[in-house]
């Protein structure tokens, strides 16, 4: 019988292929039912669970049975060993397959228990439909109602049916509907009450079933009801108490409800809930770190936000000083900032206009919420930087009111921070999902294993049977004889018979078209064609260019260009109509629907051919966009976008529960957002907008709050935090917003990491083609081979050697195996050898378009190059480091033609000498340390070429002439190469030849300023490409060598990666050209930057005619980031990829009306969602595929490389080595002093509890910083400077005790050193503070030598200790982190300088002001740094897009000869784009190396020297003779001896037995045994024991040549084991002796008589 599903089979956790292992009900009925079966199956874990053959499965729980259980239980003696659950009988899991299916009238009714632990207690069972099990206590439900009762069984039977949970869902989703609503009507309030009654008959169904909480199984054990409970409880609660925001609490928990109403998301929710508590120690940590950040910068910028450009009193008039510098009118206000100004005091801060003083008053920017005037907001601070939120305006207040240096310093700090507590969230969640998955995947492999053996167990028992029976009955022609003589066409037959037979026979001659004979023959011709290779590669050729005619639709485009796209777009369409048909004619609708790709181009036909004839129709030219799912249809043919395309799939079908998690959670923090704050936003709306009209983020409906809370998914909150605590009060907007930011992003986080595992998982990681999918490659490569055959012939027939054959191998030559391979049709069972000597021929293929097993899958070149033999690779390898071994000219390199010369004459000699001394030169390291000191202050020097240069003339002529010097040194360094090396040789090298063409820009640029022309077009072209100087550095690094060289090896696969981001991205554009172009212009007036109303200008036409009637203030405007066009539509979605600038264009999109239309304020505000899709999937899963490759290569770069780490040379690898060694090496124990007073000191300073009390004031002291604010009382500073002072007395006398106790060796520890100086400098600076602060330090940096103190507190807290490993593994990537930030900072050097040279001069708007700006090389850096954490780059984007009027390209720049302020667009958008591109890869190559270089370490952790060496003198002590043995006696004493982490302390010997030493004879052991011995138990079995045991003995035969063999006699174990049965035999013996003894005997006897044995 199969088994019955219902819906919710859909959300179940089950895997297919476990849900697809069942029985046969023979196979069932012999497996339970056949003794000899079951007698072989004993061990395995399912079927040892059976009751006894001949009892049945499924029993009704009745009185008897429960009487039956309670007196076994009473007769039972209690076991050792107890039997514990079954993980397979579990409550609320499916029924195993070996149970087979229960019979349907025992469904839903209660039966007795299956597993034997629950057999002895009180509980029964009920199978529901879809066989999940459900257990239920036994005990009479609320004292009332017993097992037996019918109000119990019918309240089972209701609750264990399926229609329950069906009907609860649709109650709760109605009841969600009614949540969205802003305005319920009246006829809410009777749905409440529904809902309630239904939640009510729920609960009171489930106590009736289950009992309330006596005992298990019960109603309130399972934490889920507790859900139902609270929504009881809240119900009731709201009804009868107005709780205003509070009753909010009322839909919390029915929205959760869906959660565990679905199985499946039920299990989900546990291991998420699971996983969270593995994050524990890091969120700890994330505390601490952030508490520290937070300190640091209240001590360095508190108050420094305050400061204003206040105008000074022009009149002598007398003003009170607070009010004037605190009114608004008094400061300065740029346009369009609601803050004033911001200033500072020091040299490289903000400077105030003329006439403005820099002041301190009382407010903060953001509504006084952006500060570090106390702790709280310094936090919140911190936490904006470190979510890189909006960052970018934070960083330009603090420079403008502090200095440079210390607020890049800070800044530098909270990222370094924010990517160690990434990369350890990153890593610790991951690590859970990985065992997660580990544990699924075994669990699934115990099953199927379990599963084979009893398949395998029946079919031998069947063979037996079978010869049993044939030896009684003669032989008889089987079905199976039959069909092992059947033809295959026979065979061909009855496969298209089976297929037919799940047609009805009505339909059948309906969906397959076989009339006559004639049509037949139609069909066998048209099967042909379609299957032909070359028919694909037209329509992927029609698919391609379709695309490109779509991608050239803009605005405004001409009558005659329109008209062309509207013929080329019906063109299309009948091509692709023509296609379908073809293909529905050659293969039937029966078999033509049956593959997905047909059902996808029929869909898309349909939909092209209902846009025609609703072409003019209003309202249905969207359908338009509907053709770019014509793109789509490439992955048939493309692999990689076929395998983004399965990856949606994936997040949707095997990522669904947790997909659905992520929407009830967004859901409900939609719902609850909405109903704490829509009021306030109504009501204080005034507070926020000058208008007092909402603004566009707002939590006053259902839809806006749903933008508002992806917003915040997207990392944006700051803002909208802001506007909130403005609206409804500080404490209430916190605590939504960290909840929500916190849960969802975890959500998100385990949705991509799970996303990228179970692909990992998964079997598509490179992405299968359907049947046809390859035609398009043999297509090309018959193309290939054919023009490579007519080149042939036609260089034959011009009496010339073939060229091609240098290039090109030749199809029946044999070094073109490779190649003809790659056009061969290899199955699946067919060897590789076999391929070698088929031929060209693909007519079979199409004779068989209906049968899909006949498909087979050409064998491409790459898989062949993947399959070279180890052999071959080694010779290759061997092959090249001997071509490459030499060390002279003539090995290393190619001659030239001028030093190709005879070296037997004089000439020749001298020249070969020369040459020899010139590659001398080249190779020595000075002559190399020396070019790269060139190289550096050759860069050096391009960062002294700014705006200022010219007011400076001798330092523009010193770098002029340096300039002709470096570029003469490379010169010379360039010919001494070339005469060395010789040409070939010098140009087969990339940074050769980066080397050359930067010297060839070099040359020209000086030969253009010799001859005057440096100031003309050309010749600032050449002086800017100067800033490719610094890029001569990658070739001399090793460690940037190796990074460059893992980025190379990944380009071919990224590149792939990258055309399907180009092509999805493409579509998306497109689509945003079809329902945006024109509709971002707008009327605007220049005078009052304002914009016209729609009631006043309403479209461009209105706007031309006030321009005409002379208002020059009014222009018809354009945003600078527009869907005009598709690579316009390209840029836009790149600010929405990086969530910078964004939400103009989604501002403009919600405003567009219609074409050169004034904007209409939300107009259409659904629009939205079009950048909702683009997100998830532009981005989200593109990028995904794009981690998942780049992972995957350089997985196989690391195993090509023998397992050597990707981002490190040899000597950083050995360093982190070192460093790993380090971190674990325990550290010395220190002496106890001989003295008693010292003695005690020392005992009392390290115990545990004198450093938790150090902790404990440690942690007071920093809660006295933390306590402190900018604006506090004269009263509370003396109060906080006495309790300072106090605290500076303790850890005086904590320093005073220490250094007494542990005398030199305090100075041994990096923590003590940080103390003693933070102790000195303190000390001193209460006495000499004025003389400190001017001359040595700042008070701050004392303060930050306090802060390290709390590095302590981590040592001391217990959670941190599994915590440790983490770091260390963190530290040991830091030299691939170091030259990966050195190949970013070469980037963010050279960028800086391009943008110096090429954009000093634009004009000043947005984000390009007097402090962000190119014109000089710190401004320029300072701008890099903040874009290469995508910020703020659209701001200095709109400057460079600048073209007439927006600038003027003639103007005056004062101190300078260039003219003009305007950009250079196509430049600037190349420039950021490439930046941001590269430091988006680099900075995934960071938290990758920190993955794929340490965590992924499979190293063994081995006893490092030190250890080796502590060994040996230990030994020693013990052997003396150097004989490399000891006594088994002196073993325990030996261990003993021995320091961390090899000692094991007394008592030690059932370790020491444990361990199995081997004994010598002499009962003597071995020093090897024991030091393998003891490092298997430290360290765990390395798998290199025997490398350890090769350098242990090598160290111990340079003292004693002479090697002594042993062979083993016996072990601890069994040496044991002896005495153990030595000693009951002995017992037995004297027990023997007593029980014979004669009476008579005296009692002595027998003593002496054991005494003798």
């Amino acid at each position: 019988m199969m088994s019955r599903k219902t819906w919710f089979d859909f959300w179940s956790r089950e895997d297919l292929k476990t849900n697809q292992m069942r029985l046969d009900p023979s196979q069932l009925k012999q497996l339970l039912g056949d003794s000899a079966v079951r007698a072989e199956l004993h061990d395995a874990r399912m079927v040892s669970l059976l009751p006894p053959v001949g009892t049945e499965i499924f029993r009704r729980f009745t009185p008897a049975s429960l009487e039956e259980r309670l007196k076994r239980k009473n007769e039972e003696v209690e076991e050792k060993d107890p039997p514990k659950p079954a993980t397979h009988l579990e409550a609320d899991k499916p029924l195993p397959f070996v149970y087979g299916d229960p019979p349907r009238k025992l469904l839903n009714s209660p039966l007795e228990e299956l597993d034997p632990f629950y057999q002895s207690q009180k509980t029964f069972i009920v199978i529901s439909q879809g066989n999940v099990l459900q257990r239920f206590n036994a005990e009479s439900s609320c004292f009332l109602l017993s097992p037996f009762s019918l109000m119990r069984t019918f309240a089972i039977r209701i609750l264990t049916h399926s229609l329950l949970p069906l009907f609860v869902l649709l109650t709760i989703l109605s009841n969600c509907v009614v949540m969205t609503m802003n305005d319920p009507p009246a006829w809410t309030n009777t749905a409440e009450f529904l809902f309630s009654a239904v939640f009510v008959f729920e609960v009171v169904v489930k106590i009736a079933s289950r009992g309330v909480c006596i005992g298990t199984f019960t109603f309130l054990r399972d934490p889920w009801n507790w859900l139902d409970v609270a929504v009881v409880i809240t119900t009731f609660l709201t009804a009868s108490v107005n709780l205003r925001k509070a009753s909010v609490v009322r839909m919390i928990p029915r929205v959760m409800k869906m959660i565990s109403v679905y199985p499946g998301v039920k299990m989900t929710a546990g291991a998420l809930v699971q996983s969270v508590k593995r994050l524990a120690h890091v969120m700890v940590f994330s505390l601490f770190v952030l508490s520290i950040l937070a300190l640091i910068g209240l001590q360095l910028f508190m108050g420094t936000l305050r400061q204003k450009c206040v105008i000074w009193p022009m009149s002598n008039q007398t003003y009170p000083f607070h009010q004037y510098i605190n009114s608004p009118e008094n400061l300065y206000f740029l346009s369009g900032r609601l803050d004033p100004l911001l200033c500072g005091n020091s040299s490289d801060s903000g400077a105030c206009p003329e006439c403005f003083t820099c002041l301190k008053t009382d407010t903060n920017p953001n509504y006084g919420f952006t500060n570090y005037d106390s702790f709280g907001f310094s936090l919140l601070s911190v936490v904006r930087l470190m979510g890189k939120d909006f960052w970018e305006n934070l960083f330009q207040l603090m420079m403008r009111a502090a200095s440079k240096t210390s607020v890049i310093a800070f800044v530098l700090v909270v990222f370094s921070g924010s990517f160690l507590l990434v990369s350890l969230l990153l890593v610790v969640v991951a690590m859970g999902l990985v065992e997660q998955v580990e544990a699924t995947v075994a669990e699934d492999r115990r099953r199927e294993e379990e599963f084979v053996q009893i398949l395998e167990v029946m079919k031998r028992r069947e063979e037996v049977m079978k010869m049993k029976e044939e030896e009684k009955e003669p032989a008889v022609y089987s079905v199976e004889d039959s069909e092992k003589h059947d033809p295959p066409q026979l065979k061909k037959l009855t496969e298209l018979q089976e297929n037919h037979s799940s047609c009805p026979p009505c339909c059948l001659s309906v969906v397959t078209w076989n009339c006559c004979g004639c049509w037949t023959r139609l069909k066998l011709r048209l099967c042909t064609f379609v299957t032909n290779p070359f028919f694909d590669l037209i329509i992927v050729v029609c698919i391609v260019f379709n695309c490109l005619f779509l991608a050239m639709e803009h605005f405004p485009m001409t009558m005659e260009f329109e008209q062309l796209l509207n013929v080329t777009s019906l063109f299309f369409t009948g091509i692709f109509t023509a296609e379908m048909l073809l293909r529905l004619m050659a293969m039937d609708p029966y078999h033509y629907f049956r593959v997905g790709w047909n059902v996808f181009d029929s869909i898309i036909v349909a939909v092209s051919l209902v846009e025609l004839a609703l072409a003019d129709v209003v309202g249905f030219p969207a359908l338009r966009c509907f053709k770019l799912m014509r793109g789509l249809r490439l992955a048939r043919w493309w692999p990689t976008l076929h395998m983004l395309m399965k990856i949606i799939w994936t997040s949707v079908s095997a990522l669904r529960n947790l997909t659905l998690v992520l929407l009830i959670m967004v859901f409900l923090f939609t719902v609850v957002g909405t109903k704490l704050f829509q009021d306030d936003y109504r009501d204080h709306v005034c507070s926020i907008m000058m208008t007092c009209e909402l603004p566009r983020w707002h939590m006053h409906n259902f839809f806006n709050t749903f933008i508002l809370i992806f917003r915040l998914l997207c990392g944006e909150w700051i803002e909208t935090l802001w506007d909130c605590m403005e609206v409804s009060g500080q404490t209430t907007c916190l605590i939504f917003f960290i909840v929500v930011f916190v849960t969802i992003n975890l959500l998100v986080l385990h949705l991509f990491l799970a996303l990228f595992l179970s692909s990992i998982r998964g079997d598509y990681l490179v992405a299968p083609i359907e049947k046809g999918g390859n035609n398009l490659k043999i297509a090309i490569d018959q193309i290939k081979a054919g023009v490579a055959w007519i080149l042939e012939h036609f260089w034959t027939l011009l009496g010339k050697k073939n060229p091609v054959n240098s290039h090109h191998k030749v199809v029946n030559g044999k070094e073109n195996s490779k190649e003809y391979l790659g056009l061969t049709l290899v199955t699946s069972d067919q060897p590789l050898s076999e391929s070698k000597v088929r031929g060209n021929n693909y007519g079979n293929k199409t004779s068989e378009c209906h049968n899909s097993a006949s498909c087979r899958v050409p064998v491409a070149e790459a898989e062949v190059d993947l399959k070279m033999s180890e052999s071959e690779e080694e010779k290759h390898k061997d092959e090249d480091s001997e071509t490459h071994r030499g060390n002279t000219p003539e090995d290393c390199c190619c001659y030239s033609s001028f030093l190709d010369v005879d070296a037997s004459q004089t000439k020749g000699r001298v020249l070969s000498n020369f040459r020899r001394a010139c590659f001398s030169i080249v190779q020595h390291k000075l002559f190399k340390a020396f070019i790269i000191f060139i190289i550096v202050l050759s860069s050096a020097a391009l960062v002294f070429e700014d705006i200022h240069l010219q007011q400076h003339p001798v330092i523009s002529m010193v770098l002029d002439k340096a300039d002709q010097v470096f570029t003469l040194l490379f010169l010379l360094e360039m010919l001494l190469k070339w005469i060395a090396c010789g040409f070939k040789k010098y140009f087969t090298s990339a940074g050769c030849w980066l080397d050359f063409l930067i010297l060839a820009v070099s040359l020209m640029s000086l030969t253009q300023g010799m001859l005057g022309y440096s100031e003309l077009g050309a010749g600032l072209s050449l002086r800017t490409l100067r800033a490719l100087r610094p890029l001569r550095a990658l070739s001399r690094f090793q460690g940037l060598r190796v990074v460059l060289k893992a980025l190379a090896a990944s380009v071919p696969s990224m590149f792939d990666v990258l055309l399907v981001s180009v092509f999805v991205w493409f579509l998306f554009s497109v689509v945003g050209v079809n329902l945006f172009a024109g509709k971002f212009s707008y009327c605007f007036n220049e005078t009052s930057e304002e914009f016209f109303l729609p009631e006043q200008v309403n479209n461009k036409s209105e706007c031309l005619f006030l321009m005409q009637e002379n208002f020059t203030d009014v222009r018809w405007k354009k945003m600078k980031v527009h869907y005009d066009n598709v690579a316009a539509g390209y840029l836009s979605l790149l600010q929405v990829a990086t969530f910078h600038g964004w939400m103009d264009i989604m501002y403009s999109a919600v405003d567009s009306s219609e074409v050169e239309s004034q904007p209409v304020y939300e107009s259409n505000i659904y629009i939205y969602l079009y950048f909702v899709c683009f997100i998830i999937i532009g981005c989200f899963f593109t990028f995904n595929l794009f981690i998942r490759v780049f992972i995957n290569t350089l997985h196989q770069l690391r195993h090509k490389f023998g397992g050597k780490r990707v981002f490190m040379t040899d000597e950083q690898q050995n360093f982190s080595r070192s460093m790993k060694k380090l971190f674990n090496k325990p550290q010395k124990r220190v002496p106890r002093p001989q003295n008693q007073c010292q003695a005690r000191l020392f005992d009392l300073v390290t115990t545990r509890s004198f450093e938790v009390v150090i902790g404990a004031l440690i942690c007071l002291n920093i809660v006295t910083k933390m306590v402190e604010t900018d604006q506090q009382s004269h009263e509370t500073e003396a109060i906080l400077y006495c309790i300072n002072f106090i605290f500076i007395i303790i850890f005086f006398i904590e320093f005073l005790l220490k250094i007494v106790a542990l005398r030199r060796h305090y100075f041994s520890h990096c923590l003590n050193i940080l103390d003693f100086t933070a102790i000195f400098i303190t000390i001193v600076g209460f006495f000499f503070n004025d003389l400190i602060e001017k001359y040595f330090v700042s008070p701050s940096f004392v303060i930050l030598l306090r802060l390290g103190r709390f590095g302590r507190i981590i040592l001391l807290v217990r959670c941190f200790q599994g915590f440790r490993k983490l770091l260390v593994a963190f530290m040991m990537s830091l030299p691939a982190l170091f030259n990966i930030l050195l190949l970013h900072f070469l980037f963010m050097f050279t960028y800086s300088i391009f943008g110096m040279f090429s954009f000093a001069h634009v004009k000043r708007e947005a984000q390009i002001d007097d402090m962000m700006n190119f014109e000089t090389f710190v401004n320029s850096i300072i701008c890099m740094l903040m874009v290469t954490t995508t910020a703020g780059w659209d701001g200095l984007l709109i400057p460079f897009l600048n073209t007439p009027p927006d600038c003027d390209p003639d103007g005056e720049n004062p101190g300078s000869s260039v003219k003009g302020n305007c950009g250079n667009p196509t430049v600037g958008i190349v420039f950021f784009t490439s930046y941001i591109t590269l430091s988006l890869l680099l900075v995934v190559l960071l938290y990758i190396a920190v993955f794929l270089e340490t965590f992924n370490e499979d190293e063994p952790e081995q006893p490092s020297d030190d250890d080796l060496q502590m060994f040996y003198k230990t030994w020693r002590k013990f052997d003396a003779d150097a004989s490399q043995v000891i006594q088994y006696s002196q073993l325990s004493d030996f261990c003993d001896s021995l320091e961390d982490p090899l000692r094991i302390p007394k008592p030690n010997s059932i370790k020491l037995i444990h361990m199995d030493l081997p004994l010598l004879p002499g009962d003597k052991i071995h020093c090897v045994d024991i030091l393998l011995a003891l490092t298997a138990q430290v360290f765990g079995d390395s798998g290199q024991m025997d490398t350890l045991k090769a350098k242990m003995e090598e160290k111990f035969m340079t003292n004693n040549l002479s090697k002594l063999s042993y062979e083993p006699i016996s072990s601890t174990v069994k040496r044991k084991q002896e005495e153990v049965a030595a000693t009951v035999i002995q017992k037995a013996y004297r027990k023997h002796l007593l029980q014979d003894r004669d009476p008579e005997q005296p009692m002595a006897e027998p003593a002496g008589v054991a005494a003798g044995v």
